[in-house]
C-alpha cells in the first residue's frame, strides 16, 4: 500500500468508499431513509467538485490523500485550513473490511505530516458523531482531545450530536513524523 495525493481521477472510487463507510459506520446512528436514498449520488457530486478544484499542489490550503493498494483506493483523507487558522481533517475513511489494518493510522500520519510541513504551528481538528464509538476510540488512541460538543443539523432535516477532537501543533508534528517511519 502507498499513499499519494488524490486527483480528480480518484473521485468515483473515493465517493464509493465514502458511501460504504457511512453505510456501515452510521447504520445505527443516521436515519435509514437518508442513508438508503441518494447518498452515493451526493458523494459523487461532492468529490467530483472537490477534486476538480485541487491544483495537484499539496501546498495550497486543501489536500486529499489516498491510500492505494493494487490500483484500488482503500482509504482516503481530506483536510484543509479553515478561516480560524486551524486545519480541519474533514474526512478520514477506510474500506470497512480493511479497518484495523493500519491504513487509517498511516493516513492520519501522512495528513498530519502535510499539516506540520505546509502549515506549521497550527492545531488539527476534526468533528465526529458522538455515537461513533469506534472512531472516537481511534482518535483518542492517537492523542486527540475533545474540545467542544455541538448539535449538527443535516440538510436532510435531522440533527445529531457531534464532538470536536483536536491535536496541538507539537503533537501534529510528532504524529506527522510517524508517516516517514511507516513508509
Amino acid at each position: 500500500m502507498h499513499i499519494r495525493p488524490g486527483t480528480k481521477d480518484d473521485a468515483e472510487q473515493i465517493a464509493e468508499l465514502h458511501t460504504r463507510s457511512w453505510l456501515t459506520a452510521y447504520a445505527e446512528i443516521m436515519p435509514a431513509s437518508y442513508l438508503n436514498a441518494s447518498l452515493l449520488d451526493e458523494r459523487k457530486a461532492m468529490w467530483s467538485a472537490r477534486l476538480a478544484a485541487e491544483t495537484g499542489d499539496a501546498g495550497h490550503g486543501r489536500c486529499a490523500f489516498v491510500a492505494v493498494e493494487g490500483g484500488a483506493v482503500v482509504g482516503f483523507a481530506y483536510l484543509g485550513v479553515e478561516g480560524d487558522g486551524r486545519v480541519l481533517l474533514d474526512n478520514l475513511h477506510v474500506q470497512p473490511e480493511r479497518k484495523q489494518a493500519g491504513i487509517g493510522r498511516r493516513l492520519v500520519c501522512h495528513a498530519f505530516g502535510w499539516a506540520a510541513e505546509r502549515h506549521p504551528g497550527r492545531t488539527v481538528y476534526l468533528e465526529v458523531l458522538r455515537d461513533n464509538a469506534a472512531a472516537i476510540g481511534f482518535y483518542r488512541r492517537l492523542g486527540g482531545q475533545p474540545t467542544r460538543e455541538f448539535v449538527e443539523r443535516f440538510p436532510a432535516g435531522f440533527k445529531l450530536p457531534v464532538v470536536e477532537y483536536a491535536w496541538g501543533a507539537d503533537l501534529v508534528r510528532l504524529i506527522g513524523g510517524g508517516d516517514r517511519l511507516a513508509s
